[in-house]
């Protein structure tokens, strides 16, 4: 097993030894984990799993498991998963439960450690491969987003959509389980997350140079994997035939597909984790809210609006 470096062995300056990363912002149930799994396919590309660098200032918060807003904290428990599976994996080529269990403890050695550091650190590590994160934590609060961006100015950002509906359905579904919570709560709460995170998201791209973002619909991209890719890999500078291609639609092999060798591990979706083929989704219908979940007129408006927008 690899010995990991020591406490104090990074400098906190930039090198210039790594790429600067790409990030994936999208609220939840977007289909962002799959996505992350198509990228990493490609050789140039390092895919990260779910790290929530942007919800924490420091390394000491993103280990703890206090609850956050609509996450329980087992849920919260099971996404922290992802930052252990990424330094296990790149400091001990290993998501071995000893691994897992020596990467909380290195992660823990460095608690005072920024987000901005660690992500550096592992950059470091991955050149010259280029990385690739998602968390939908980035994109859920303002102060998220920002310190993506204030972080990585000159990063690249993809913009992944989905459409309003399924995205609720599918939220409202996934989080059932989990919260003790009435249905039209439920149904508030995806809304305001597709919502409110979209419209954070364009508004703060909206600053940004047109070549540094690019917006794709998750639809588009899975249901037409082989000609939505090349053009995606073109804006990142890599090449794109077809052997690559073929490649990168074994999401299952992504190193951190799957729930790991104890099957406990996550630091994605759960449902894609525990079956992580490839699997083409419906094409996107017209907007047609649920009647029974009772949105206000005004609500749906502002969707409407918004999805529209983005190619809805």
């Amino acid at each position: 097993m690899t010995r990991l470096p020591q406490a104090g062995t990074v400098s906190l300056a930039r090198t210039p030894v790594r790429q600067e990363p790409v990030f994936v912002l999208a609220p939840a149930r977007s289909y962002s984990t799959v996505t992350v799994a198509l990228l990493a396919g490609h050789p140039g590309i390092y895919g990260f799993p779910e790290m929530l660098l942007f919800s924490a200032g420091s390394v000491g918060e993103l280990l703890q498991t206090v609850p956050r807003p609509m996450q329980p904290p087992a849920f919260v428990q099971d996404q922290r998963s992802g930052i252990l599976r990424a330094v296990a994996d790149l400091l001990l080529g290993s998501q071995q439960d000893l691994a897992i269990r020596r990467a909380e403890q290195w992660l823990a050695a460095r608690s005072s450690w920024s987000p901005r550091r660690l992500m550096d650190y592992l950059l470091e590590l991955v050149y010259p491969q280029v990385g690739v994160e998602k968390s939908p934590e980035t994109v859920m609060t303002g102060t998220a987003l920002d310190s993506c961006l204030d972080s990585y100015p000159d990063a690249r950002y993809i913009h992944l959509t989905r459409h309003p509906v399924t995205t609720m359905r599918s939220a409202i579904d996934h989080l059932r389980p989990w919260l003790n919570q009435s249905e039209k709560a439920l149904v508030v709460g995806a809304a305001s997350s597709w919502y409110l995170s979209h419209l954070r998201i364009v508004s703060k791209l909206a600053g940004l140079p047109a070549s540094q973002w690019t917006r794709i619909r998750a639809e588009d991209l899975l249901r037409e994997p082989a000609a939505q890719l090349p053009p995606l890999l073109s804006w990142l500078g890599l090449p794109a035939d077809d052997a690559v291609i073929a490649r990168m639609l074994h999401t299952e092999n992504w190193r951190f597909a799957g729930t790991g060798p104890s099957g406990r591990l996550l630091g994605g979706d759960p449902k894609f984790m525990t079956s992580p083929a490839l699997r083409p989704v419906p094409e996107p219908a017209e907007i047609a809210f649920d009647d029974s979940w009772g949105l206000l007129p005004e609500m749906r408006d502002r969707m409407i609006i918004l999805a529209s927008a983005l190619g809805y």
